[in-house]
């Protein structure tokens, strides 16, 4: 990495750092950037943007990030512009880029909003600390077990991987490159143990520090012994790997643990939700 490059990613790393004590966030925790930006002051907006990921403008603070997008995605583009609010990059348009790093020149405030958003989402301390909760060696790191932890992280796959490479070197280039090639869909399929074209959230017992958010029409796989409270969600099926539930409707539910004391709210969000992002868990009310 360049001196220019490595005082970039530095400045960001520091940035993250602050605007999550500020928001009073554990470095060990997972956050929702979502409802971090509302806490900061920044109205966030959803929208139907095809050849954009997300756009800043400041004043009175915007950011738009585009519904069309993975929810992981979605995550990034938002903690990514928030990187721009706080680095006073001024008004930005993200436009769409398939690989972020390769398809265009360098530009240091687009490389700093990247660093910042990756310290924000994926601090090392919470990477490690899912890690160990769960027992596992990043160096031994399955494709699986790289996938679950990225759920509880609220980001992509490939983002953790390559993150967790370049990032935290907590991984070697060989191993991200042989985890890099193996496409979420079948990583997914796996876990389930059958096809699986829908986005899956995987959550187990060692889950916490943020409420489980998902979409309408995605799926999620909980511990074979949790039940859902509430009718955001529906019951797909329940075998060793876990109770595999649907969500179904907007609005909020919680997961618990019969006699574990282990409980979390389910949040469920429309489908290419678009308007105030605050507002992507109302219940839809009936007509009378």
């Amino acid at each position: 990495m360049s001196p220019e490059r490595r005082r970039l990613a530095l400045r960001a790393s520091s940035a993250a750092l602050r605007v999550r004590q500020q928001a009073q966030i554990a470095s060990d925790h997972p956050c929702n950037v979502f409802d971090l930006a509302e806490a900061l002051g920044i109205e966030v907006r959803l929208a139907a943007l095809p050849s954009a990921e997300g756009i800043y403008s400041p004043g009175k603070p915007v950011i738009i990030v585009s519904s069309l997008r993975p929810p992981g995605r979605q995550a990034f583009t938002c903690a990514h512009e928030i990187g721009h609010h706080v680095n006073g990059h001024g008004e930005r348009f993200d436009e769409l880029v398939d690989d972020r790093g390769k398809s265009r020149r360098f530009d240091p405030k687009e490389f700093e909003a990247d660093c910042f958003a990756s310290a924000l989402l994926m601090p090392k301390t919470a990477v490690l600390k899912g890690l160990v909760a769960r027992g596992w060696n990043a160096r031994t790191l399955s494709p699986e077990q790289c996938y679950r932890i990225a759920s509880w992280l609220g980001v992509g796959y490939t983002t953790l991987v390559g993150n967790m490479n370049w990032g935290m070197s907590l991984m070697t280039d060989d191993q991200a490159s042989a985890l890099s090639k193996i496409r979420s869909p079948q990583i997914r399929s796996t876990i389930i143990g059958r096809e699986c074209r829908e986005h899956l959230v995987v959550v187990d017992e060692h889950w916490a520090g943020r409420a489980i958010d998902a979409q309408v029409e995605g799926l999620i796989l909980l511990p074979s012994d949790a039940v859902v409270e509430g009718r955001v969600a529906e019951q797909v099926c329940k075998d060793s790997k876990g109770c595999l539930v649907r969500a179904t409707n907007p609005g909020v539910g919680r997961v618990s643990i019969p006699g574990s004391g282990w409980a979390q709210y389910l949040r469920i969000g429309r489908k290419e939700f678009a308007g105030l992002a605050r507002f992507r868990h109302l219940e839809e009310v009936e007509d009378e």
